[in-house]
């Protein structure tokens, strides 16, 4: 008989063309994937992957049971989520983060997380945004809070919150004059986000007039790293005021009023249509719904 763990099995290597990947996915053995799908085909009479080929490749009757097997788990997942209690959700959830929420509302969403999920175990990944799309692409993580919109037509997302970037130094580096420009910043290193991501191409495109001195960028993937070395008079650090707060608040740190502005940093959640994201979508709602004060820091 046709079990659904055979059937998620199916979805997975077709999905990710790898027993190895599917078995990964599903925290199990590759010797285990290859019994459910022999024991699969079996039963029907029929082979479901052709693996002669680099990658694994679905025969057409696999297609036909992808079809069934996709629409079988949705209605399961459904299930499950109107009547299951979610405090006895076991599994592992995999999260990726942007380094941004880290420092601001994180914190908050995985208290709530812990509370209605008390057993769900949660693996935290924080990187740039650039990596944690690709991450996601690859089924690598469950769900990333990013820097948005995307652009891939496979991915969900919704807006969670947004936040200003502006420029901050040391008060020691801090200029009598009430608003300075570009080229006397230029004159001192900036400190940014690391390269390959949108607020550094913002950046650089900000100090690209052909008028202005070639500016020294110093670009770290880590906030922490930035706001220190703005702390030691290193240089003009252009990141979100969201997370300079309390430096700022200290007099350590002092924000920089010049007429050049930078876009708000925009940040979503992102995740893949698969069979059981009737969760991810629970857990989105409650992301957006620590994250949306946020919005009242911006503008």
């Amino acid at each position: 008989m046709v079990d659904f763990k055979a059937l998620e099995t199916v979805v997975w290597i077709a999905r990710l063309e790898s027993f190895r990947a599917a078995a990964e996915k599903l925290n199990t053995t590759q010797p285990a994937i290859s019994v459910r799908v022999a024991q699969l085909e079996q039963e029907l009479g029929s082979q479901l992957f052709d693996r002669s080929g680099r990658t694994v490749s679905v025969t057409p009757t696999g297609r036909q049971v992808l079809d069934y097997a996709d629409r079988l788990l949705r209605l399961r997942a459904e299930m499950l989520h109107t009547i299951a209690d979610r405090s006895r959700m076991q599994g592992t959830f995999r999260l990726g983060v942007a380094e941004t929420i880290v420092h601001t509302w994180l914190p908050a969403f995985l208290e709530r997380m812990s509370s209605i999920y008390p057993n769900l175990a949660l693996e935290i990944e924080v990187d740039i945004s650039t990596n944690l799309r690709e991450r996601l692409l690859h089924q690598e993580i469950d769900l990333a809070f990013l820097v948005g919109p995307l652009s891939a037509p496979s991915v969900l997302q919704r807006p969670l919150c947004r936040f200003p970037v502006r420029f901050f130094t040391s008060s020691a580096l801090k200029s009598d004059a009430t608003e300075i420009s570009l080229e006397e910043i230029s004159r001192w290193p900036i400190l940014t986000f690391a390269r390959n991501t949108q607020p550094y191409v913002q950046v650089v495109e900000l100090f690209s007039d052909p008028r202005l001195p070639s500016p020294r960028i110093y670009a770290s993937s880590s906030l922490a790293t930035l706001v220190r070395m703005a702390l030691d008079s290193i240089g003009v650090a252009v990141i979100p005021t969201a997370i300079v707060t309390a430096e700022v608040a200290a007099g350590r740190l002092v924000e920089l009023n010049t007429p050049a502005s930078l876009p708000d940093l925009q940040f979503v959640a992102a995740w893949l249509g698969t069979p059981d994201r009737h969760t991810l979508e629970d857990i989105v709602t409650l992301a957006s719904e620590i994250a949306s004060p946020t919005d009242q820091m911006a503008g």
